[in-house]
């Protein structure tokens, strides 16, 4: 006699999965942070005019975004340690968060670099001309009259790449972190697997939830902004 599924259930697995959602926001916070600041210097790296940095910068670039982000996660985690061990440094002690959380830097710094960069590029040279004409210098300009524009240009952009990357969260489970999938699949496996379709349609609203918040607060901090800047130029 086949299984029957039991769709009424569904709702009584949400709160049971997302006793993990802390693991899944620092993963994806912490992520996020290393993701943009290993960003910002690639992207430096690719305007540059130094043909050797900017080459450099490029072939990061390239192979981050080439390269699936969950093979990534075996190469630093299951490579890592034996490159290390090698050498004689015992990694043991690191957590798996922790290379879950450099992968996903790693992985999503490629995308804010080039979302860094094409924001800059969509500036007019005008404007940082005028800034240097008034007296101002390199930083000073790009702090008061590029990086705002260029802010307001990326922020759809970095509304994307944030949920993506919380997306890419789920890919923890893969090394036995117990995120939101992973319990999911723990919730799935204490019963056999008896409740797994119930508990993956629980898992995917929840996903879809957070995705649908994240949008929203995307554009209406889009809209806040553009509408702030709007303000203060006139």
């Amino acid at each position: 006699m086949g299984h029957t599924y039991d769709f009424a259930s569904v709702p009584g697995y949400i709160p049971k999965i997302m006793k993990a959602f802390p693991v899944t926001m620092e993963i994806l916070l912490l992520s996020l942070l290393f993701g943009l600041l290993i960003g910002a210097v690639v992207t430096v790296g690719s305007l540059s005019k130094r043909k050797a940095v900017n080459a450099l910068a490029k072939g990061y670039i390239s192979f981050m975004r080439g390269i699936p982000t969950l093979q990534l996660i075996f190469l630093l985690y299951l490579g890592l340690p034996q490159v290390m061990q090698g050498i004689g440094v015992d990694m043991s002690g690191v957590s798996k968060v922790a290379y879950i959380i450099a992968c996903l830097s790693l992985s999503t710094s490629a995308n804010m670099a080039e979302m860094m960069r094409a924001s800059y590029l969509a500036i007019d040279k005008g404007q940082r001309e005028a800034a240097y004409s008034v007296g101002m210098k390199g930083f000073t300009a790009f702090r008061r009259i590029i990086f705002p524009q260029a802010f307001g240009v990326a922020i759809p952009s970095l509304g994307n790449n944030i949920i993506m990357l919380f997306k890419e969260t789920s890919l923890a489970f893969t090394v036995g972190v117990i995120d939101i999938l992973g319990k999911a699949r723990a919730i799935s496996a204490a019963s056999y697997g008896t409740n797994k379709l119930e508990v993956y349609i629980a898992t995917g609203l929840i996903f879809w939830v957070i995705c649908f918040i994240l949008e929203n607060l995307s554009r209406a901090f889009e809209r806040a902004y553009t509408k702030g800047r709007k303000k203060a130029a006139s």
